[in-house]
């Protein structure tokens, strides 16, 4: 079988193809960094965030033009198209940073002309990106240079100007401007590039470059929106919460209020040790405001609870077991979200009973989230269906939703009867986040 010759023109339009492939893989790459998205979100805008864009953007492109010099693979340059990109996508000191480590690196192998050619390229790049970001059109870039020029010729017509044809504008003007450069620093060694040969090559040339700078814009695009969605739906995760949260705290206080008013009557006492205790956890709440905590802040608010609770049935009569597992304090759920699983293992169990009896609370760690366990003596209940209950109270229709939203729907809560009497109530808290 005869070895496959290619000649010097297929040997070039294969590796200016290749240029579209490599640099959808650098971007990819970039994109990786969860601080690169939140920048170009305008969610995380710091400036380690853009120093991190700036290295991370001139290593890559400066690797690849010393790829291409030892070992000769074209495709590896991508000088113009980074110094572009960088600019468009981190703004003036990205774009000019990224294009001066680009040209430095060219200028170490003889290539002079690429320093100033490749900063200002960045530069240019990243004033347009402030001139233009905000309003967007940057992220409208179409993929398509026949496309840009009959919708820019198209609104000129009608009285318009089209914004989306500056990006390219810009593009198409510094390959006209190497081609430039080219024809006058490419024998010297000055410039790397392939000289205008004819316009084939250079429209073919143009539309690859292009092509390359759109498809990264098209998917840093993409993780740009990807991550304002999600930023949005965090955003109406903890108000969904904290709404949630707002219906707990009027009723856990219009049950305790009920509770000390019933003691004004026959203990003033306890009626005021109980005001002071509830007073105390309103304080905490007050200064508490996260939506959601650890299980041991969440226990030390069920033990200020269960305090009042005892004022009220009296210290033999209310009794609290807790058994929790290694690292199950860590575990990390909304809050408040306990209490009105506890405040119903009282009322619907030791409440019932003269004797009263014993709220038990475990936890242990499983698997990728804590299972946590809240029990109680009480009657025998029969059969419990979790969704027949649900309508009946606030407590724990609220703790089923919280949870729901929480843990976007990997959380688990069910509810049984327990042997001899009382009810278990079972809840999974999946690692959120």
């Amino acid at each position: 079988m005869m070895p496959l010759s290619l000649s010097q023109d297929q040997l070039i339009l294969i590796n200016l193809l290749l240029r579209i492939a490599v640099m959808a893989g650098i971007i990819s790459l970039v994109l990786g960094f969860r601080s690169v998205v939140g920048l170009l979100a305008r969610l995380s805008v710091t400036k380690s965030a853009y120093v991190r864009l700036l290295v991370l953007f001139s290593v890559i492109f400066a690797i690849g033009i010393v790829v291409r010099k030892l070992s000769n693979q074209a495709a590896m340059d991508l000088a113009l198209e980074g110094a572009l990109i960088a600019g468009f996508m981190g703004g003036v000191g990205v774009g000019a940073g990224t294009g001066f480590a680009i040209g430095v690196t060219c200028w170490i192998f003889g290539e002079v002309v690429a320093l100033p050619l490749y900063t200002l390229a960045g530069f240019s790049a990243g004033m347009l990106y402030t001139w233009l970001g905000r309003r967007g059109e940057i992220w409208n870039f179409s993929l398509n240079p026949f496309l840009i020029i009959y919708n820019f010729f198209e609104k000129l017509f009608r009285g318009g100007f089209d914004r989306n044809f500056i990006p390219f504008a810009l593009c198409l003007s510094f390959a006209l401007l190497r081609y430039a450069l080219l024809g006058r620093f490419y024998q010297k060694g000055w410039l790397y590039g392939y000289p205008m040969r004819d316009w084939f090559f250079m429209t073919i040339d143009v539309i690859v470059l292009v092509y390359t700078v759109g498809i990264a814009l098209k998917m840093a695009n993409n993780a740009r929106m990807e991550e304002i969605l999600r930023e949005e739906e965090n955003q109406l995760m903890q108000a969904r919460l904290t709404t949630l949260r707002s219906q707990i705290n009027p009723h856990f206080l219009f049950n305790t209020l009920n509770s000390i008013s019933a003691l004004i009557r026959t203990d003033a006492e306890k009626a005021r040790e109980m005001t002071r205790t509830l007073s105390s956890i309103f304080r905490k709440s007050l200064e508490n405001t996260a939506d959601a905590h650890s299980l041991a802040d969440e226990i030390a608010f069920i033990d200020d609870y269960l305090s009042i609770e005892k004022i009220r049935f009296g210290e033999e009569k209310l009794r609290i077991v807790k058994d929790l597992g290694p690292g199950s304090e860590c575990c990390r759920l909304p809050t408040m979200l306990l209490q009105p699983v506890v405040e119903n293992a009282v009322k619907h169990g030791i409440s019932q009973r003269t004797e009263g009896g014993t709220i038990r609370i475990a936890a242990r760690r499983s698997g990728r989230g804590t299972e946590i366990e809240v029990s109680n003596d009480g009657p025998v209940t029969g059969a419990l269906v979790l969704e027949e209950l649900l309508p009946k109270g606030v407590g724990l229709r609220n703790v089923v939703e919280r949870l729901k939203i929480y843990s976007r729907g990997e959380g688990m809560v069910a509810i049984t009867p327990a042997d001899g009497g009382g009810a278990s109530v079972r809840l999974f808290i999946p690692d959120c986040g």
